[in-house]
């Protein structure tokens, strides 16, 4: 785990941006192209409305676009999920909407189940795969291996965490950089995420927060250097 450093900001490199912006983008693409089939064939597991108890609110998430969850570990970035998210103010503290996160979960367990299948069957099937070439690597190079079982982590020895969700589903845990800052002269520690807007197949902008023991998020500025 690395050293926390006292921060009110994060700062990225210019490099960082524009991968962040162009994997975001392509990213989304393959949630929305599986949250396409799994509507058609499995509409029961899909959670078309974040909050159902307030569907003026969830109109507003859903104006707002998508919410993706990145973290810079050591082999570059990864994509761990995403939600529907309204604007943040930063330095305040939110809550991650549980309906999201399960479905985001879900999506993601059925990518990476295809894109085992995929690389494993394709070179003995006769017809194109689900994902084309471009699709795949995306997949390979930003998306975290994730199951309802943790036999095949604890097979490869990789690291995970189970995530607490109706459903059993372990995720390889991405070690992600320790921080404390201060807001309004309270130190917070936690750790260091990026949210990546998309909005409409469009990178809209990075909001980095730091994220407690609670799940709860205090979002902070960024910087680009």
């Amino acid at each position: 785990m690395r050293e926390l450093v006292p921060a009110n900001e994060v700062v990225y490199g210019k490099e960082d941006i524009a991968e962040l912006e162009n994997a975001s983008i392509k990213v989304q693409y393959v949630y929305d192209k599986a949250l396409a089939m799994l509507r058609r064939y499995l509409p029961q597991l899909v959670c078309n409305d974040p909050d159902s108890h307030n569907s003026t609110r969830s109109q507003m998430i859903t104006d707002q676009g998508v919410f993706q969850k990145w973290i810079q570990g050591p082999k570059g970035w990864k994509c761990i999920g995403y939600e529907y998210q309204t604007d943040v103010e930063h330095n305040v503290e939110q809550v991650y909407l549980p309906d999201s996160q399960l479905q985001s979960m879900i999506l993601q367990i059925m990518i990476w189940s295809q894109f085992e299948k995929i690389i494993l069957l394709h070179p003995f099937l006769g017809q194109e795969a689900f994902y084309n070439k471009e699709e795949l690597e995306t997949i390979s190079s930003y998306f975290v291996p994730t199951y309802t079982s943790v036999t095949p982590l604890i097979e490869l020895g990789k690291p995970y965490k189970k995530h607490k969700t109706t459903l059993p589903i372990y995720q390889e845990f991405i070690p992600a950089p320790s921080l404390m800052i201060q807001s309004e002269g309270i130190p917070l520690k936690g750790t260091w995420m990026t949210g990546v807007y998309v909005k409409q197949a469009n990178f809209q902008r990075i909001g980095p927060y730091i994220k407690n023991s609670n799940g709860y998020r205090t979002f902070m500025e960024a910087l680009i250097n």
